[in-house]
C-alpha cells in the first residue's frame, strides 16, 4: 500500500512550467558524444584545473563525489580544483515552477555567467537534467568557449550502448516531469538506435525534493513504489525480458536501492539501473591516464545562492561521505553566496 501522504504529495504538485522543446538531427547524440571526449582528453594536459559542476539541487554532487575521488588517484594533473555551483536562484523557484521556458533560460543564462565570472572554469559539468534540457537554448550555449557537458547527452550514449550489449527488450526512463514531458531521452535513444517502441518513460513528480531531505526516508520508498507500479502498467511484464532501467535524475542514484527493491518485487531480477551520472565521470576515467610523477591534489567547495536545510546536508553528507570525504565535508560547509547571480522574484 502507497501512504496517503506520497499520494497528496504527488496529487498537489504544481505541474511543468513549460514544455521543454528539443529538436534532433540523427547522430547527433554521438558526434557530441566525441566532441567531450576529445575536449575532456585536452584538459590532461594541464598542470592545473578547475572544473564546475551545477545542478539545480544536490543531486549532482554525486558526480563530484565520484570526479574527485578519481581525480585524486590520478598522477597526470598537479592541482584540480572542483566547484559545485546550486543553479538554483531562489528556493520558491525551482525551475519547473517559472512562469514560462523564456524565464527558464534567462535565469540559467544567469547563472552560467556567474559561474564562469567567479570562477573562470575550465570546463563546465551540467549535472542536471532539467538544465541540461535547457542548455542547447541558451545565449551561453552558442560562445564555446569552454567546454560544457549536458548529462542528457553522455547518458543516452550510455543507455543506448546498454541496450547493444545487454539484449534488454524494454527500456525505462524515470525522470522528473519536465525531463519526461520534454521526450530527450525518447528522441535522443531512437537517434541512437533504440526503437521507440520499447521505450516507456514515467515521470516521478516531486520525487527528487525528497530524496534531497531523506534519500532514505518511507516517503521516498513510497513514492519510488507507486512510480514504478504505474511504470509496469505500461509493461507487459509477464512477456518482456531484461528491462533496462534509466536513473535520469541526477537524485535518484542516492536511492537506487529503494527502486532496485521496488522493481524485484515486479519482474525479479530482469532489470538493471542505468545511472547518467556514471557517464558523466566516465568521459575523464577514458581520458586520464595514471602517469609518473606525485598524486593529483584535489580540493572540493560547494557554493550556493539559496540555503540548504541542515535535514538535507547530513542526509546527502552521509551518503556523499563513503565516495569522497572532501565532497561530504564541503557540502558541511558549504558557501551562501547571494551574489553569484542575479536574480528578480
Amino acid at each position: 500500500m502507497i501512504p496517503e501522504q506520497a499520494r497528496n504529495l504527488v496529487k498537489w504538485a504544481r505541474p511543468a512550467a513549460a514544455l521543454l522543446l528539443f529538436f534532433l538531427m540523427p547522430g547527433a547524440v554521438a558526434l557530441a558524444q566525441n566532441a567531450y571526449d576529445a575536449q575532456i582528453a585536452k584538459l590532461f594536459g594541464r598542470d592545473s584545473l578547475t572544473i564546475v559542476i551545477t545542478d539545480s539541487g544536490l543531486g549532482g554532487l554525486s558526480v563530484c563525489a565520484e570526479l574527485e575521488a578519481y581525480l585524486g588517484s590520478l598522477k597526470s594533473i598537479g592541482r584540480v580544483r572542483l566547484v559545485f555551483v546550486n543553479a538554483l536562484p531562489d528556493a520558491a523557484s525551482p525551475y519547473n515552477a517559472m512562469a514560462d521556458k523564456a524565464r527558464q533560460l534567462r535565469v540559467f543564462d544567469d547563472a552560467l555567467a556567474g559561474m564562469k565570472r567567479w570562477y573562470h572554469p575550465d570546463a563546465i559539468l551540467i549535472a542536471c537534467n532539467t538544465l541540461s534540457a535547457l542548455y542547447p537554448e541558451t545565449s551561453a550555449a552558442s560562445k564555446k568557449d569552454i567546454p560544457v557537458v549536458s548529462i542528457i547527452d553522455v547518458g543516452s550514449k550510455m543507455i543506448a550502448d546498454r541496450a547493444k550489449k545487454s539484449g534488454s527488450s524494454q527500456f525505462l526512463i524515470l525522470g522528473t516531469p519536465t525531463t519526461i514531458t520534454s521526450g530527450i531521452y525518447v528522441k535522443q535513444l531512437a537517434a541512437l538506435g533504440v526503437p521507440r517502441d520499447r521505450i516507456v518513460s514515467q515521470s516521478c513528480r516531486l520525487l527528487e525534493a525528497e530524496i534531497q531531505a531523506d534519500p532514505t526516508s518511507d516517503v521516498v520508498s513510497s513514492l519510488v513504489e507507486m512510480y514504478v507500479d504505474e511504470a509496469m502498467e505500461k509493461i507487459d511484464t509477464k512477456r518482456v525480458g531484461k528491462i533496462s532501467v534509466g536513473l535520469c535524475c541526477s537524485h535518484y542514484g542516492y536511492s537506487a536501492d529503494a527502486f532496485s527493491q521496488a522493481l524485484k518485487q515486479k519482474v525479479g531480477d530482469r532489470f538493471e539501473l542505468l545511472n547518467p551520472n556514471k557517464a558523466m565521470v566516465a568521459l575523464f576515467t577514458v581520458a586520464g591516464r595514471v602517469r609518473p610523477g606525485k598524486p593529483t591534489k584535489t580540493s572540493v567547495a560547494v557554493v550556493s545562492r539559496v540555503p540548504f536545510t541542515e535535514q538535507e546536508i547530513q542526509s546527502i553528507a552521509g551518503t556523499l561521505n563513503k565516495t569522497s570525504r572532501k565532497t561530504a565535508n564541503a557540502l558541511r560547509h558549504y558557501q551562501r553566496k547571494e551574489d553569484l547571480f542575479p536574480f528578480k522574484k
